[in-house]
């Protein structure tokens, strides 16, 4: 399926969703979106500015609204209809919503506080909305089986930075891979790190392992995490953009369409999300203030 077609019909299945109070299944929304739900959730919230359940009571207030305005159906019967239980409950989030009772709204003469339907059709990848980062190459390559050994943690897009990278800084986690310098994969160009994201849980969370790749059958140092990582396809994928977060923000949507166009797709079966920070490409031009690129690899499989 095209990527924003996906993305499309997220939002198709968010709307089905309005009326009553259950929970959306993020189970669901990966298989919709094909990608893991913490990578949607990020695109959702860089491209609306809300989480999916404040978009949702937002969608569900907006329409209960307009149910009270122009229908006759008592406004307790309305509130359950959008899963609210008591009147109370529902009166204060409307409150909060549209800054009027539910009750004035029958009374004439007041404009409600429209929240529309999100859409991802109007969203180009290079130079349009709110898209501030740049593909900047992309290639493939064959890669044998390897390692990713260093510093593990379950943690979340908005954890990783300091949790995860002030971690492995502050207890010297780089230094120590001077004990398996040999056994260091050379496919890579020279770098100071990576983070290898796999295992996503739920809405928010995935396994964040910090370190560097290394052959099969390298000896783990002491305290050291590692996990396997099979022989296949990978994407390298370079992006650039003046500041880190502008390129944390799109990455997965400007490596999902590139990849699209080039006669790939994301092995789903697979996948793993890693960024690479180089020397050359991120640590150097940091140090200069000039802009940087971020290197993403993550598994491919050739479309039939």
């Amino acid at each position: 399926m095209d990527n924003f077609k996906a993305l499309e019909s997220v939002v198709e299945y968010l709307e089905n969703e309005i009326s009553g109070s259950n929970e959306v299944d993020f189970t669901v929304i990966s298989k919709i979106a094909c990608c893991p739900a913490p990578l949607f959730q990020r695109i959702f919230v860089y491209i609306t500015g809300i989480t999916i359940s404040e978009y949702l009571m937002r969608r569900r207030l907006t329409l209960a609204g307009y149910d009270i305005k122009n229908s006759k159906e008592k406004i307790i019967d309305i509130a359950m209809k959008y899963g609210f239980n008591s009147h109370s409950s529902f009166t204060r989030a409307f409150k909060q919503h549209h800054k009027i009772s539910p009750s004035s709204i029958r009374k004439g003469g007041v404009k409600l506080n429209d929240y529309p339907r999100a859409s991802f059709t109007n969203i180009r990848i290079v130079g349009g909305k709110r898209i501030m980062a740049d593909l900047k190459r992309i290639e493939y390559m064959e890669y044998g089986p390897r390692k990713i050994v260093g510093m593990m943690k379950m943690t979340s897009f908005q954890k990783a930075g300091e949790e995860c990278w002030g971690s492995a800084f502050n207890e010297g986690l780089f230094d120590k891979f001077s004990e398996i310098e040999n056994w260091i994969c050379k496919d890579i160009d020279n770098y100071v790190g990576l983070g290898h994201m796999s295992k996503f849980i739920g809405k928010d969370s995935f396994q964040y392992i910090i370190g560097k790749f290394v052959q099969p059958d390298a000896p783990i140092p002491e305290n050291m995490y590692f996990q396997n990582i099979s022989a296949g396809t990978v994407a390298n994928v370079w992006i650039e953009a003046d500041n880190l977060n502008d390129i944390i923000d799109s990455a997965y949507l400007i490596c999902s369409e590139a990849i699209e166009k080039t006669g790939y797709k994301i092995d789903h079966e697979n996948f793993y999300w890693c960024d690479v920070y180089t020397y050359d490409r991120y640590c150097t031009p940091l140090e200069k203030g000039e802009k940087i690129i971020l290197d993403y690899l993550l598994p491919v499989i050739k479309r039939k």
